[in-house]
């Protein structure tokens, strides 16, 4: 999976926790209760214009023994999404409709990647839609003991979202969420990519509406920009110099 199809599906991850108005019509696959729960999330959640987080990545591959660890915080306003990584290297990636940005301090290199129409629709304002979502996805409701580790009914919901969407299986086989159902927001999410290496985001300290500051990205003067997937089409995209 390359870094700008993950950032999008970390993307998808949260979209569930604060997706906005969603069309009446259930799509084939969760029953009444389930879609009624999802609405319900979904109508409080659409009062949601910012939010921000501390979060904790474990990633999980055939090739370690141990997880990856990452630490950091994200913030969302509007149509952009800005993680900032603390540990154990800092990163920043900033995601919008049209293009996913990874910055590297240490090494002063920007990564740059064009997201397709499809793609820019999940990273939408001020995240994707239920509506958008039931396009792209099928859901079915978990045992929340099956994220959780325990039973705790009333409180959590989790979720299992299967990608039907023939661009987003290329990369992704399978979403799974566990959300505060009275507060409509994510509490974890597991993503297993199309070469069945996990990856598992945890947060807390989440804060609803909070002042995020400023999201935009500013690198310094002399920072080598670069994108990868130039060329992979057929098009060529110009160098941008930095500012």
């Amino acid at each position: 999976m390359t870094r700008a199809a993950g950032a999008v599906v970390l993307c998808c991850a949260l979209a569930v926790a604060c997706g906005g108005a969603v069309s009446a019509t259930q799509p084939a696959g969760p029953d009444s209760d389930l879609w009624k729960k999802l609405t319900d999330i979904d109508a409080r959640a659409g009062r949601i214009q910012s939010l921000q987080a501390r979060f904790e990545q474990q990633k999980f591959t055939a090739l370690l023994n141990t997880p990856l660890v990452s630490t950091g915080s994200v913030r969302i306003r509007g149509a952009r999404i800005r993680w900032d990584t603390e540990q154990p290297e800092k990163t920043v990636l900033l995601i919008d409709q049209q293009e996913a940005k990874l910055f590297y301090p240490a090494q002063r290199t920007l990564e740059v990647y064009p997201l397709d129409q499809r793609l820019g629709e999940l990273a939408a304002s001020p995240l994707p839609r239920l509506d958008v979502l039931k396009k792209r996805f099928s859901f079915q409701e978990l045992p929340v003991k099956e994220m959780l580790g325990k039973a705790e009914e009333g409180r959590f919901i989790a979720l299992s979202l299967s990608p039907t969407d023939p661009s987003l299986r290329q990369h992704v086989q399978q979403v799974r969420v566990l959300l505060d159902f009275p507060a409509a927001y994510i509490v974890k999410a597991e993503i297993t990519d199309s070469d069945g290496d996990r990856t598992l985001l945890s947060f807390s300290n989440v804060q609803i509406n909070a002042n995020v500051g400023d999201l935009n990205l500013t690198v310094p003067s002399g920072t080598a920009v670069s994108h990868p997937l130039e060329g992979l089409d057929g098009s060529q995209k110009p160098q941008s110099p930095s500012k």
